[in-house]
Parts: C-alpha cells; sequence; structure tokens
C-alpha cells in the first residue's frame, strides 16, 4: 500500500516515529501494531536506505528526506540536530534535503556516519563524516553539519573524466559506486582492504578496482 514501516533499535529516532522506543523486540509490537511513519501529508516513500543510526527515503515527489542521528551531518540539513526522536519532528515538519537547485536523488544509500546519492543529473553527492576521506572530495573535513555546505555549496564527487555512477553503496567508514563504464571504484577507510586495491589505510578516490 505503499507505506512504510521501520522496526528494531530507536535510540536516535532512526525509526521515524517521533520517539526513542525500540519496536519489534517485544510482543504485539508488529503487524497491525506497528504503526506507518509518516513522511508528510499525501506522500510515499519510493526507495528507503536504513544503517546505522539515520534513516533515509526518497520519496513519491523525487524529495529526499532523512532522519535520526544528526552527530556529523548525515542527515544533511545543515546542522548537527537529531531528527524523528521528538514529537512534531516527522511528517511536514520534517524537510526535504538540498540536493542542489532543480536537483532530486535517484537513488540513496545510507551509511555508518555518511550518506551518499545519485542526482537526476547522473552526478554524484556525498555528506556527513569524512574522517577517512569516505565522501569523495579529496579532503577529511565533514559535510552538511554547518550552515550553506549543502545544495548548490556541495559538489560532485569527480568519479573521472567523463565518468558517471550507476549505483552507488555507502559504507562503514568508506563508498563504492558501480560506474557508466561497468568499472567499480571505492574510496575511504582500507584498513581491512576493502577498497579492493590491494593496500591499506587509502584515504582518496583511488583506481578502478580489477576483479579477474
Amino acid at each position: 500500500d505503499a507505506t512504510t514501516k521501520c522496526w528494531g533499535h530507536n535510540g536516535y529516532g532512526q525509526l521515524g516515529y517521533g520517539d526513542t522506543n525500540n519496536r519489534g523486540d517485544n510482543a504485539n509490537e508488529m503487524g497491525d501494531n506497528l504503526p506507518a511513519i509518516n513522511l508528510g501529508t499525501g506522500h510515499t516513500a519510493t526507495q528507503i536506505s536504513a544503517n546505522y543510526w539515520h534513516t533515509c527515503a526518497i520519496l513519491d515527489d523525487a524529495t529526499t528526506k532523512c532522519w535520526g542521528y544528526n552527530g556529523y551531518g548525515q542527515l544533511g540539513y545543515g546542522d548537527t540536530n537529531n531528527r524523528g526522536d521528538g514529537a512534531g519532528e516527522m511528517g511536514d515538519n520534517l524537510p526535504a534535503i538540498n540536493l542542489g537547485t532543480g536537483h532530486t536523488a535517484t537513488q540513496i544509500s545510507a551509511g555508518f556516519y555518511h550518506t551518499c546519492a545519485l542526482l537526476d543529473d547522473a552526478t554524484t553527492k556525498c555528506w556527513g563524516l569524512n574522517s577517512n576521506g569516505q565522501l569523495g572530495y579529496g579532503d577529511t573535513d565533514n559535510r552538511g553539519d554547518g550552515a550553506g555546505e549543502m545544495g548548490d555549496n556541495l559538489p560532485a564527487i569527480n568519479l573521472g573524466t567523463g565518468r558517471t555512477a550507476t549505483q552507488i553503496v555507502a559504507g562503514f567508514y568508506h563508498t563504492c559506486a558501480l560506474l557508466d563504464d561497468a568499472t567499480i571504484k571505492c574510496w575511504g577507510l582500507n584498513s581491512n582492504g576493502q577498497l579492493g586495491y590491494g593496500g591499506v589505510m587509502f584515504d582518496s578516490l583511488g583506481d578502478t578496482i580489477d576483479l579477474l
């Protein structure tokens, strides 16, 4: 019926019910007793991504909203205020994320403390914690945690000359993208070789991964 429901740990409002009560861990909390999330009057979600302590959704009007823990700006609202953990923070009171003038997201991925989106112009943007370069901007500056960092001020990630992403996944402290030429690139923390380049602690956008 196009409604959205979430359950599990809710210490930061990541379930989107305007409180911090866990759901699904006791009898009679699921099924008809689990309400739909209020995403705004008349709106439903077409895609949802949940990670550690925050959740993001693309809505039926092509806008994007995120809620839960926001200590590093991963919700994309230009502050570090949690959302969804108190009354009156969801629904019409939860604003759409500013992704740039006239732009919307076609895919959203919530990472550990960061978020990435593919936009309708085939560009890619990431925001939130950037301690290991997981945002892909060639530095370790967080984005989205202060005023004036989102929207047109948030640049597109450079994925290579003429290259765009067709799919993106934000992970723990790293991010991976499937590109339009069917290659894969990953960036961010590489302490366990998760970027696939055969090295460690690689904190910038790398070469194409060799999958052979």
